[in-house]
């Protein structure tokens, strides 16, 4: 049931051995321990051996200095179907795995479950630094030790394992990582680790310019998925768009969204009745596994639910609304949006949209920020216009029927996006614009839809 992954170096053998028997001495007995040793010079093979068949031993020739590589070894070696680490200068608790393990057995949603730390230094102890886990305090400080967690197997391979290129701090890096994924943590307020500062210990020397303590990453730019555990597979997208009539609007929106892009993705679109030849054109130039053509007006919400019942149907990492009246401007926003998307699945961006009548830009921020040394502006909403989540926030979503044109898809994802813990922006120099000359010009040229859309919204309001 558990993959015990405990690695040592610099000549500890005792202090390994004391780390091993205090696994050996657990009230759950369903685990298996791998041992990977980095370049050890004293007796520590020979003590280890000795302790239990349990124990697989492997023995690095020469140390490159990270304990994130023979993590990562002891990984590739293991075969539970969780995981936890234990370095060796450390002790788990007689309930430690017990503790964690009740947890992710109970409850399915879970991917890491971490417990408290007692810390002891020069015959002192005192009790280790905790706080419940939320991802926007853990970007400041790290609160989660190596030694107290453990993982889903399959978490840590969507992850890509331990970062090998940096010394420090490899343990807030993988927990950033994990949590910037959306995967779940929680927190046993119980002390199950006793956690032994040593001399030699990394976390305890002093910083200095050849060893600067802070760690040389971005939090905010980390990439998630690194490729130590297995290739890192490309990122899916997958774009929808409603059409009714407005032939000439689609064709251009889609022109520019195929001329601007600059990442491959699949489109799919559904047609909700469309009687100016539209179902014909979209008939000639799409898949026809890409497409619903409605007889009649099914509504926004409906054919949206349509759109995401296909999409869903594929294996896709993220997906994109795209209406058909959003003609896009700048060049490279979609990769933009995945190159940020690689570093939070939890982020759900639009492009600034130019022309909007009542709003613009989009809706108001509540403050700025820089991702990928792009400006985000930060907001509660976002617009229906153009808006890129990962395909996870759709799990448990989909939008009321009840009602055929009601004008409030956008606020309905938006909260549900923000219920779910994601954050809402906007992309501030990638630009598109509401229809080719705004929507001044749209009221204008459709002036029957627009009233109908006015009517409908007022309704909608008036009932709620």
């Amino acid at each position: 049931m558990i993959s015990v992954i405990i690695t040592t170096h610099a000549n500890r053998g005792q202090l390994c051995k004391r780390a091993i028997e205090s696994v050996l001495n657990q009230t759950y007995q369903d685990f298996e321990i791998i041992v990977v040793d980095d370049a050890s010079t004293d007796n520590t093979e020979q003590l280890i051996k000795d302790l239990s068949p349990k124990i697989k031993y492997f023995k690095r020739k020469k140390s490159r200095g990270r304990q994130a590589i023979v993590k990562n070894k002891g990984i590739r070696e293991s075969k539970g179907e969780y995981l936890a680490f234990l370095d060796s200068d450390n002790t788990y608790r007689p309930d430690h795995l017990m503790v964690l393990v009740k947890q992710l057995e109970m409850n399915k949603d879970l991917d890491v479950v971490y417990g408290d730390r007692m810390i002891h230094y020069q015959g002192k102890s005192s009790i280790g630094y905790f706080k419940d886990y939320d991802l926007s305090n853990f970007y400041d400080r790290n609160f989660i030790d190596t030694s107290d967690a453990m993982i889903r197997r399959e978490v840590m391979y969507y992850v890509g394992g331990w970062d090998e290129r940096y010394k420090r701090f490899a343990d807030w890096n993988l927990f950033l990582r994990i949590g910037k994924s959306g995967f779940k943590f929680k927190r046993i307020a119980q002390v199950i680790t006793d956690y032994y500062i040593n001399d030699d210990s990394i976390s305890f020397q002093v910083e200095n310019k050849e060893q600067p303590m802070l760690p040389l990453w971005n939090p905010f730019d980390l990439e998630i998925r690194l490729p130590y555990l297995g290739d890192i597979p490309p990122i899916r997208v997958a774009v929808f768009s409603i059409t009714y009539d407005r032939l000439e609007y689609t064709k251009k929106a889609f022109e520019s969204l195929n001329k601007t892009a600059d990442y491959l993705f699949d489109q799919y679109i559904v047609d909700n009745g469309s009687t100016d030849g539209t179902q014909a054109w979209l008939k000639k130039n799409f898949r026809p596994e890409s497409l619903i053509l409605n007889p009649d007006n099914k509504g926004i919400s409906i054919a949206s639910n349509q759109a995401l019942d296909l999409i869903k149907k594929g294996n896709y990492d993220c997906i994109l609304k795209f209406d058909n009246d959003c003609m896009c401007i700048t060049q490279g926003w979609l990769a933009k949006m995945v190159e940020i998307y690689k570093t939070n699945h939890l982020i759900a961006l639009s492009c600034y949209v130019q022309g909007l009548r009542d709003n613009p830009g989009g809706a108001p921020r509540i403050g700025y920020g820089r991702i990928k040394d792009e400006l985000l502006g930060v907001t509660t909403h976002l617009g229906g216009i153009c808006h890129f989540v990962s395909a996870k926030a759709y799990d448990n979503f989909r939008w009321p029927e009840d009602e055929q044109l009601h004008g409030l898809q956008d606020v309905e994802l938006s909260q549900h996006l923000i219920k779910c813990g994601y954050q809402l922006g906007y992309l501030e120099n990638y630009f598109v614009n509401h229809g080719p000359m705004g929507t001044d010009a749209q009221t204008k040229d459709f002036p029957k839809y627009f009233d109908r859309r006015k009517e409908e919204k007022v309704k909608t309001y008036e009932k709620s």
